[in-house]
C-alpha cells in the first residue's frame, strides 16, 4: 500500500513497514546493551508512542518496567505550542532509570517539558527513545539517545502517529503527499 486517504488528505509511504521493524529490532539492541541487568522503567508517551513502545519493548532484552504518560500538544495538523499532561505516570520514579518512548521529537518541546517533570519527580536518569526525528524542526540543545529514522518536516502518519485520531493502525510511515 504505497497510498492512504485519511479524510480529506492523501498519504504517500516514506518508511517501508520492513525497515521500521529491522530499526526497532536495531534499538532493541542498543537498549538492551545500555541497561544489561538494570530494570529501567519505560515510559510510553500515549497515545502514539505506544505501538512503537509495544513492538520496542519485546526487543529489549533487559528486565524493564512500563508506565505510561499522556501529553497533548497536536490538533491536526499542527502543533499548539502549548504542552499539556492529561495524564501522569503511576510509578515512584525516585532514583530510577526512565527510558521514555516518543513516537516523533519535532520542536523538542515535549520532550523538554517531560524530561524536566521526570527529574523533578525524582528520576535518577532520563533517557528517550523515539521513532521519528526532525533534525531541522529541533529546536532544544539535549540529547535523544536512540533515534528510529531521521526525517524531515513533512507530516506523516502511521505506527501510532495520526491525522485527527485516524491512520495509527498502519504498519509503515506515510507522509503527507504534495499537491
Amino acid at each position: 500500500m504505497n497510498l492512504v486517504k485519511i479524510h480529506d488528505r492523501e498519504f504517500e509511504i516514506l518508511i517501508d513497514p520492513r525497515m521500521v521493524k529491522l530499526r526497532i529490532e536495531e534499538l532493541g539492541k542498543l537498549i538492551t546493551s545500555h541497561y544489561g541487568e538494570r530494570c529501567p522503567v519505560v515510559l510510553s508517551v500515549m497515545h502514539g508512542a505506544v505501538i512503537f513502545a509495544a513492538d520496542l519493548v519485546r526487543e529489549i532484552g533487559a528486565p524493564l518496567e512500563m508506565d505510561f504518560v499522556r501529553l497533548k500538544s497536536y490538533s491536526g495538523l499542527e502543533s499548539t505550542g502549548e504542552i499539556l499532561m492529561t495524564q501522569k505516570w503511576e510509578r515512584d520514579l525516585n532514583g530510577r532509570e526512565v527510558l521514555i518512548v516518543e513516537d516523533i521529537i519535532d520542536s523538542g518541546n515535549s520532550m523538554q517539558f517531560l524530561k524536566k517533570e521526570l527529574l523533578e519527580a525524582g528520576a535518577e536518569d532520563v533517557k528517550i527513545a523515539c521513532l521519528l526525528f526532525k533534525p531541522k524542526a529541533f529546536k532544544f540543545n539535549y540529547d535523544i539517545d536512540y533515534i528510529g529514522f531521521e526525517i524531515g518536516n513533512e507530516f506523516v502518519v502511521g505506527f501510532g502517529l495520526d491525522y485527527d485520531g485516524h491512520g495509527r493502525n498502519l504498519a509503515g510511515i506515510y507522509q503527507l503527499k504534495s499537491v
